[in-house]
């Protein structure tokens, strides 16, 4: 099922979309069903930025994990196995980011965090570049060495155990305007520390359905 936004800051997002996917690992199968959300405010310039993918430079996102079989049927609990699950969790949200032409890059933080209900997730912050328009290049979208205009950009990535399984949510945040474009970087608004802040409201306020802290 969908997660959504906190009722705190949904008023400034719009869902675009969910996808559903799937994959094997060990011995069970992880579906993920991601949940993209646009910025309202900037969302005329997000789309001026970026003419393909699916996934804005300013998104939150929401993930429901489904594990078959469950962890409890298999003798694991999932708070007990979230420094396990963590890195996997990590790693499939990165393969998200890649295929929607993302790169994703080093990890800039990697740490526990705890939410006001108390319950305890694990939080990466990985840098990524994200790609943009040619048009929306200063330079007229020539490329060097055939390689596409990028900004840089800020992934993060939470996830919490919840119940027989995990919840996970993030965003992606924009830390500069294509060079050159005053007026598209005025529309986008760059501003990484809002940002940051809006991304630790969803977490503190997301839903954990079905969580034993409930």
């Amino acid at each position: 099922m969908a997660i959504d936004l906190p009722p705190a800051i949904a008023d400034d997002w719009r869902r675009l979309g969910s996808r559903t996917d799937e994959r094997s690992l060990s011995l069970a199968t992880v579906t993920a069903e991601t949940t993209v959300f646009e910025h309202r405010p900037t969302a005329d310039a997000l789309e001026r930025l970026r003419t393909d993918g699916d996934i804005p430079a300013r998104s939150l996102f929401t993930v429901d994990l489904d594990i078959s079989p469950s962890l409890s049927v298999v003798g694991l609990d999932p708070g007990d196995a979230l420094e396990m699950a963590a890195p996997k969790v990590r790693d499939q949200f990165a393969d998200t980011l890649e295929d929607d032409g993302i790169d994703v890059g080093a990890e800039r933080t990697t740490e526990y965090i705890d939410r006001p209900d108390g319950a305890v997730g694990h939080l990466t912050v990985l840098e990524a570049a994200y790609p943009v328009d040619s048009d929306a290049a200063a330079d007229g979208g020539d490329e060097a060495d055939g390689e596409p205009e990028t900004i840089d950009a800020e992934a993060h990535v939470a996830v919490w155990p919840a119940a027989d399984a995990y919840v996970m949510a993030g965003g992606i945040l924009p830390l500069e305007a294509p060079d050159g474009e005053d007026l598209l970087a005025a529309a986008l608004d760059i501003d990484p520390a809002r940002d940051r802040e809006g991304i630790v409201d969803l977490f503190r306020g997301l839903e954990l359905e079905g969580s034993d802290d409930d």
